[in-house]
């Protein structure tokens, strides 16, 4: 019995292993999305004006583009002006010529301001940049870091499921049933340590007679209130 004691310990061990990192193994996605959020978090003013930029930018182009179209519009006026051989041309061409004049008066002085806003802009996204950038870097560390976790738990994982079959064939039929059903109800943990005159799976206190049968460990003993089968640290051999 001494034996199916100390052997049922080394399989709640390993079987405890096991949970334990199966469960680090099924974090890892929500573990890996809160670094990225926590990352995305610190660098949302750096995301902001690096946004405001690419805005900007896109506003000058725009700009451009419009002021350049006016500018040709302006060129082809000056040219029909020269080119007007009644009233009418000639008045037409000046007024389109006034109007294009101020089109691309306005479209440089909004190009002017948002020369201004991009150079602003631009300085404080290079002043920030180093700081996300190594960030970028700590974060793709952890990432990487947790990874590797993953696999060597997933490595450890097979190594103590090609061992459980052997544990628990070394055990006699009446205890593997009894550690069996235990762990079923009592979340994988079928046995508790029995020290100084307490069970220490749930506490309660141990009667000084029960206390002794279990140190001798002729017999299975579970716990009066927990149900689990109680041993001593001393009858496990490693």
């Amino acid at each position: 019995m001494k034996n199916d004691l100390s052997q049922l310990v080394l399989l709640q061990r390993l079987d405890t292993e096991i949970r334990q990192l199966r469960e680090e193994i099924e974090s890892l996605p929500l573990r890996q999305s809160e670094v990225e959020k926590q990352f995305a978090e610190s660098v949302a003013e750096y995301i902001s004006l690096r946004n405001s930029l690419d805005s900007a930018l896109a506003s000058r182009q725009d700009l451009e583009s419009r002021t350049e179209a006016v500018q040709e519009r302006h060129t082809k006026f000056k040219a029909d002006l020269m080119k007007s051989t009644n009233v009418r041309e000639y008045t037409t061409a000046v007024r389109e010529i006034e109007v294009a004049r101020k089109s691309i008066s306005t479209l440089e002085s909004e190009t002017l301001k948002l020369m201004e806003q991009i150079e602003k802009l631009e300085s404080e996204v290079a002043e920030k940049t180093p700081d996300m950038e190594a960030r970028r870097v700590e974060v793709d560390r952890l990432l990487a870091e947790l990874r590797t976790r993953a696999d060597l738990a997933a490595s450890r994982v097979e190594e103590l499921l090609a061992q459980r079959p052997v544990l628990s064939d070394s055990l006699s039929p009446a205890a593997r049933a009894d550690y069996d059903r235990l762990s079923r109800m009592k979340s994988g943990l079928a046995l508790a340590e029995a020290r100084n005159y307490s069970c220490l799976g749930c506490r309660i206190s141990i009667r000084p007679q029960v206390y002794n049968d279990i140190r001798l460990g002729e017999k299975v003993i579970t716990c009066e209130n927990c149900g689990r089968i109680l041993y001593f640290s001393e009858m496990v051999t490693v």
